[in-house]
Parts: structure tokens; C-alpha cells; sequence
């Protein structure tokens, strides 16, 4: 695993001069590898080519600047690199999906790339070659309380979940569920459907529905047993690509197939960092 520590000494190096013209060949050449070599290898582990990543690290670093502070637009632009507004727009929708001003007139933003770490290598790597092991549940019946929106399963759903979250939490909709069974623990339930929309709800477990706040639903979810896969690393990306993993690699090779229920993502603190747990309904084919 030598060449991920050399690997993560080139990251810190991108992350300590995000904002400066970056040379590619003093990249390698902290990792201490040919330029040549250097590019092969971060593609294969990393999963972007560099200059992508570069471009992503500093296009999710300005949204969040654009998101949660003052400065204009230009100043953000300008010290990620572009000469103007325009440029700076161009590229930023290009990546992002949505221009800076709706970034900053809503305050909200998903992450696009979060700096990659060495344990998030290793997950990757591991997830590349050995697969990911899930553990197995038997899940009760259980009582839900949150909202409901209507997403498509296009693809564009990797970006707008990621938004109703970050709305969910910037509004702190979940002071208003009254009874929660678990206060720590929050739920992404994909309600199953064969449509090209679905239901998502961001909802939490309760213990009676007497009190359903305005605007929020209830939903009973089916007792099941399920596959459950632990995520590592930044959550998006982590959660998106262990979606990823499951419907294309894991259903397809194991013994089980998907039971035709919803699929649920359980959020929780741990050692003061949010993990994700994709769980998801299975019988034996």
C-alpha cells in the first residue's frame, strides 16, 4: 500500500495550494513518482484524472464560500483561479449543475469532491478488489415521520437528494418530530416505485404517530431482512458510489435479489463524524 501514502502526500500538496497555480509535475514529484506514472496511478485510485479532481475540489470549496459567507461572486471566482464572473459561472455550472448566484441566493450545496483521505483510498481500493461485505438484518415493522419529495431516478437524483438534505437540515425540520425513537439516528428511505419518479422521504423512527407535524407524513415500513452496507469516507460520495457498488456489482453476484421494498439510508454520529449505513431488502434468488 506504499503507493497510497505517496498518493496521500500529493493530495495534502493539492490541498495546501488549492487556491495557487498548481504544477502537475511537482505533484508526482511529491509522490515521488514520474509524471508519466503519477497520472495512472492517481486515475486508478482516485477515480478522477488530476486536473478533474483539482477542478472539483475547487468548484466544491467555492460553493461552499458562495453558500455560507459574503463574498461576492467575483471575489470567490478570483481566488479559485478565474479572471471573471462569466468564466468563473461557465465552469462552475458546468461541474456543479447550478450557477453560483442560485448557490448563493439559496444557501444550499451538495458536495461534489470532498479531499480524499488515505482510509477513503483504502475503502476504495478495497471496494475495487474484494468487494464489500455486508452484514445482515432482520428489521421489525416500523413507524416513520418526516417529509416526502418527489425525485427522478435519472441520475439527477445524486445531486437533488443531497440538496433536500442540506435544506432538511438548514430549516432543522427535524426539532418538529415529536417521539423520536432514536434522536440520533435519521433516515433517507427510497420508497420503492417502478415509475421513473420516486418517493424519498427524510424521516425519523417513532414511537407513536399522535403528533404529525404539518407538512410531514407518516409512513409504515415492512419488516424485511436486509443486506446493510457501512459507508467510509466523505458522505456523498461514499453513499453515492456504495449505491453504486450494490445494484451493479453485489445483487448481480450474490445469492440474494432485491425484495421489492424500500431501500433505506440510516445516518448516525460516530466517534463525532456522520455514518452512513445503505440498507437494503433482500431474499435468497
Amino acid at each position: 500500500m506504499s503507493y497510497m501514502r505517496a498518493l496521500a502526500r500529493a493530495l495534502r500538496y493539492i490541498e495546501d495550494h488549492l487556491n495557487d497555480c498548481i504544477d502537475l509535475s511537482i505533484v508526482a514529484k511529491e509522490a515521488g513518482y514520474s509524471t508519466y506514472h503519477f497520472h495512472r496511478i492517481f486515475k486508478g485510485i482516485v477515480g478522477d484524472p488530476i486536473k478533474e479532481y483539482i477542478r472539483k475540489r475547487r468548484i466544491t470549496e467555492a460553493a461552499k464560500e458562495l453558500a455560507y459567507t459574503n463574498k461576492s461572486i467575483i471575489d470567490i471566482g478570483i481566488k479559485y483561479g478565474y479572471q471573471s464572473r462569466e468564466s468563473f459561472s461557465r465552469a462552475f455550472e458546468k461541474v456543479y449543475g447550478r450557477t453560483p448566484f442560485q448557490v448563493k441566493k439559496e444557501g444550499l450545496l451538495y458536495s461534489i469532491r470532498e479531499p480524499m483521505t488515505y482510509d477513503y483510498m483504502l475503502f476504495e481500493f478495497n471496494r475495487k478488489t474484494r468487494g464489500m461485505k455486508p452484514v445482515f438484518e432482520q428489521i421489525p415493522e416500523r413507524l416513520v415521520v418526516g417529509k416526502k419529495y418527489i425525485v427522478k431516478s435519472d441520475g439527477s437524483n445524486y445531486q437533488d437528494i443531497p440538496l433536500l438534505w442540506n435544506k432538511w437540515l438548514k430549516e432543522k425540520s427535524w426539532q418538529q418530530i415529536q417521539e423520536k425513537k432514536y434522536d440520533s439516528q435519521s433516515l433517507g428511505i427510497c420508497i420503492f416505485s417502478e415509475e421513473i419518479t420516486f418517493e424519498y422521504m427524510i424521516a425519523y423512527e417513532v414511537e407513536s404517530i399522535k403528533h404529525i407535524p404539518k407538512n410531514m407524513f407518516m409512513h409504515k415500513l415492512p419488516k424485511s431482512q436486509y443486506a446493510v452496507f457501512r459507508t467510509i469516507g466523505p458522505l456523498t460520495e461514499s453513499v453515492q458510489k456504495t449505491w453504486d457498488y450494490i445494484y451493479t456489482v453485489w445483487l448481480n453476484e450474490s445469492q440474494y435479489k432485491h425484495a421489492g421494498s424500500h431501500d433505506i439510508e440510516r445516518y448516525f454520529w460516530s466517534e463525532g463524524e456522520i455514518v452512513a449505513d445503505i440498507c437494503i431488502p433482500i431474499i435468497k434468488k
